[in-house]
């Protein structure tokens, strides 16, 4: 016990104790326990008081571990359902393409109908082929939606 000597009183000696060899680094975010050595002896692990501590780091650690699993399983059901989405989203946008396409060409090919009205099988077939493509490009989106 006489090696032993209070760091108070070596400090003001001018004489410091040397520090441990097998420091672990800290670790932490609270500033005040920044430079706290984190190993803990035998004699100190068997105290009451740092068991306590200790089961209660723990009982906290394993309650903010559930509730993060609460979220990790929402986030995965958020993530299929986004999936799922973007895939309706795909099939849409490509629907609305063809859509706007049978409209257009039905549109030019009654636009160019007049053009070939003097020959009369190709005008009026012009004319039908035209209105088919737009009459069936509208219903197709009808029944889409």
């Amino acid at each position: 016990m006489e090696d032993e000597v209070d760091p108070q009183t070596s400090r003001e000696m001018g004489t410091e104790q040397p520090k441990p060899t097998s420091e672990v680094a800290p670790t932490g975010r609270r500033q005040a326990l920044r430079d706290i050595r984190r190993e803990l002896t035998d004699e100190e692990l068997s105290s009451p008081g740092v068991q306590k501590l200790l089961l209660d780091d723990l009982e906290r650690a394993e309650s903010e571990s559930e509730v993060l699993r609460s979220y990790v399983d929402r986030f995965h059901e958020s993530d299929k359902r986004a999936a799922i989405l973007e895939v309706q989203l795909r099939g849409s946008n490509a629907f609305e393409i063809l859509f706007g396409t049978g409209i257009g060409l039905g549109g030019a090919i009654m636009g160019l109908a007049p053009l070939f009205w003097s020959d009369q099988p190709k005008g009026a077939l012009a004319l039908a082929l035209g209105m088919l493509l737009a009459i069936g490009s509208i219903i197709g989106r009808v029944i889409r939606r």
